[in-house]
């Protein structure tokens, strides 16, 4: 009776140790966690193995194997349950009043880099573009840097910038980071270009200024999203006399452009497209909303660079920036502004298709406030990030969560 127990006990053990590592797919960012339950199942273990020895009554030790069986059970159910949701705020070092258009990634180092751009106020003659980094594993932050100084030149321009805006990082399958931003020279954003810089170590130090597009009117938004090794596809929006959004086919190389084709999609009523990979052929892409109203999608078929109809999405949208992305399950984690008229609640919504969605939870909602320009990604642990301008763009505000504090299933992380 004693050893039949003793087996059975050790073999609920393991597999209840073997299914909580397998919900939180092998990993877990705090070492307490892990530590604890080791420590746990190996005391288990070992007070069984003792009950054994010792010859207990098979009563005694059946029902002492029971209770710590439930025991471990109602511990192991409370932690998997658990969920992370913590917030920082990255641009805290910043004086200047405004804090807005920050991007982040995650580098190939486990550690987060985020960018902004900075000034007195918007389209100001001293605004920045910052940079910040984290430790590795998104803890702490490090100091505040300055990727692009007020009123620089690209190499092909024979003007100054009079000043810069919206940031996009992205880090190549070489390692090398890229930076777009809007680099306005005449007016406002109607004279803005694109420019750019690389960074061969980790965002540390930062080529010259380059110029992407030489049209009046473009600027980033979202992350780019990469059509092969040496070829990415950036969303960019128009809005000198004729407003549209576009995706820019970039083919790059060793930190170079090698080539560059602009691919519109007719309609004034949208700007700022996401865009998300749905298989090798097809790009999703969501809108904002000029003007207010429904979020936009339309999709881009990468064989043909033809782009579908556009569709209005069940999502209120108040004419502000949006960000997603797909996950490996194929849904889509979408970061808006769930009402049509004010920037708040800044939400999180999900979804099966990229199309039919349903609010998840909200990211901020205070009243009287002003939450915008999310930039979402996803950890390689299956955590997420989220940064964006907070309090009418006083600050940027990076918020890490998981699965379980959005209420949805565990997020499967590929090996």
């Amino acid at each position: 009776m004693n050893e039949w127990c003793l087996r059975s006990c050790l073999l609920a053990f393991r597999a209840k140790r073997r299914n909580f590592r397998l919900f939180f797919h092998g990993k877990t960012r705090d070492a307490s966690v892990r530590a604890g339950l080791a420590y746990s199942f190996d005391m288990t273990k070992g007070f069984a193995r003792h009950l054994q020895k010792t010859r207990w009554p098979a009563v005694s030790l059946g029902r002492v194997l029971v209770w710590v069986a439930v025991a471990l059970s109602l511990t192991a159910g409370s932690v998997a349950r658990a969920q992370v949701f913590t917030s920082s705020f990255v641009s805290a070092e910043a004086t200047m009043p405004v804090q807005h258009g920050s991007s982040i990634i995650e580098l190939d180092d486990g550690s987060l880099l985020v960018s902004w751009y900075a000034g007195s106020k918007e389209a100001a003659h001293d605004s920045r573009i910052l940079v910040r980094h984290s430790a590795p594993g998104g803890v702490g932050w490090e100091s505040t840097q300055i990727a692009v100084n007020p009123r620089e030149c690209a190499r092909e321009s024979w003007f100054s910038n009079k000043a810069v805006g919206n940031t996009v990082l992205f880090q190549d399958k070489e390692n090398i980071i890229w930076l777009f931003y809007a680099a306005v020279e005449f007016g406002g954003w109607s004279g803005a270009h694109v420019d750019y810089k690389i960074s061969r170590d980790r965002g540390r130090t930062w080529s010259e200024s380059h110029r992407l597009t030489n049209r009046l009117g473009d600027v980033p938004r979202s992350k780019p999203v990469e059509l092969g090794l040496h070829e990415i596809f950036l969303p960019l929006s128009h809005s000198a006399f004729r407003k549209y959004s576009c995706g820019a086919r970039l083919r790059i190389s060793d930190g170079k452009l090698q080539a560059v084709n602009y691919f519109p999609l007719t309609g004034s009523n949208m700007s700022h497209p996401a865009f998300l990979s749905l298989n090798q052929d097809c790009i999703l892409a969501h809108f904002r909303a000029r003007g207010s109203g429904k979020l936009k999608s339309a999709s881009f078929d990468t064989a043909t660079n033809q782009w579908s109809e556009v569709r209005s999405l069940d999502l209120p949208n108040p004419d502000s920036a949006i960000d997603a992305l797909r996950l490996d399950d194929g849904r889509v984690l979408l970061a808006y502004n769930n009402d049509a008229a004010v920037r708040n609640p800044l939400s999180l919504a999900i979804s099966d298709d990229g199309i039919a969605f349903r609010k998840a939870r909200d990211v901020e909602n205070e009243t009287s406030q002003d939450f915008s320009y999310p930039s979402l990604i996803r950890a390689r642990d299956g955590t997420f990030y989220l940064t964006y301008t907070w309090h009418y763009r006083s600050a940027i505000k990076c918020v890490h969560f998981d699965a379980h504090w959005l209420g949805l299933n565990p997020v499967i992380v590929r090996r």
